[in-house]
Formats: C-alpha cells, sequence, structure tokens
C-alpha cells in the first residue's frame, strides 16, 4: 500500500490491484452491453426477415387462388364482390388481374424492393390505364372497410389521389403526360 502525504495528512491510496480489478470489470461489463445491444438488433433483423418471408408466402398463395379462379369459369363467381351488380367474366378477369398488378406493387414495397417514391411512379403507370381505374372504382367499397391508420388504408388514399390526378390530366390534356402527373407522398 502507498501512502502520500498531503497538507500534513496521510492518505491512503487503493491498492493497485483494486483499480486493475476495476478496470477489468469495467471492460467486460461493456463488452457485456454491447453482446446484448448486438444480439437484440439480430433479433429484430431476424423478426423482420420472418415477417418478410410469411408476405412473401402469403403474396404466393393468393397468386395461386387467383389463378385457380381466372383459370376455372365455375371458380370466377366466388371473387365476385363488385360494386357492380353482374359484370361478365372478361371484366371480372380483367378486375383479378388488376388486384394482381395493385398486390405486386404493394408486396414489393412491403419487403423493401421499393421506397416510397418508387410505389408511386410504379402505381401511377398501372393506373394510367383505364381497365386499372375502372378495377379501382369497382373496389372502394373495399378500401371503405379498412382500419382509417392502417398502412393499406394510407396507401389507398394515396391511389386515390393518384387517380383523381390522373383523371383531371386526361381530361385537360387528352393524357397525354401521364408520367409527369401526382406528387409522390412524404410519408404514408
Amino acid at each position: 500500500m502507498i501512502t502520500a502525504k498531503a497538507g500534513g495528512r496521510r492518505h491512503r491510496s487503493i491498492p493497485v490491484t483494486y483499480v486493475a480489478a476495476g478496470v477489468q470489470t469495467a471492460g467486460v461489463l461493456l463488452v457485456a452491453c454491447r453482446v446484448h445491444v448486438a444480439l437484440r438488433r439480430l433479433e429484430a433483423m431476424t423478426a423482420q426477415e420472418q415477417r418478410r418471408k410469411a408476405l412473401t408466402d402469403y403474396r404466393r398463395d393468393h397468386q395461386q387462388l387467383i389463378a385457380r379462379a381466372t383459370a376455372d369459369p365455375t371458380l370466377l363467381p366466388v371473387l365476385d364482390a363488385y360494386d357492380e351488380e353482374e359484370l361478365p367474366d372478361d371484366v371480372k378477369r380483367r378486375h383479378l388481374y388488376a388486384n394482381e398488378l395493385y398486390q405486386h406493387a404493394l408486396h414489393g414495397y412491403h419487403v423493401g424492393i421499393l421506397n416510397l417514391t418508387e410505389l408511386h411512379g410504379h402505381l401511377r403507370y398501372i393506373f394510367q390505364s383505364r381497365s386499372m381505374r375502372a378495377y379501382w372504382a369497382a373496389t372502394r367499397h373495399h378500401r371503405a372497410s379498412l382500419p382509417e391508420g392502417s398502412d393499406e388504408a394510407r396507401l389507398g388514399r394515396v391511389v386515390d389521389a393518384l387517380v383523381a390526378d390522373l383523371d383531371a390530366n386526361d381530361a385537360d390534356r387528352e393524357g397525354e403526360s401521364w408520367w409527369v402527373v401526382g406528387r409522390p407522398p412524404e410519408d404514408v
């Protein structure tokens, strides 16, 4: 033990072994904290990856069900949930295909392939088609039942605004510049 004289009094200093043990303990605690943070990040990434896989599997099932319904005329009436009274089978098939295009774009956004600006550009492209807009109008009541704050409801409102802009552009300019119509949303 080392002692020092300061101002006429003797002070005891902390033994070097205690100081070394304290530094070593602090180092171990720091490493443990970093490991804990890294494990939490890994858990979050794993959960996010599992969700993406589940979304992809669900999307694949959806595609298979739609494909069966469009291939088999006896199954097509099961999916007839549109506002109009009785649609011809070719219009039902177009609506189902339009739904596939829309769902494909949403899936790209949900799994991170498209950001919001890219999604908006893709939707602007597919909704310049009058058949896509007819599908959107026929399924308006579907979106009305979505929870107000849900991601799908917010994206539906983005498409509603985009379709209104495209319709106004058609009336004003005869559809010649659809690729510049609509303003990408800041946040959904």
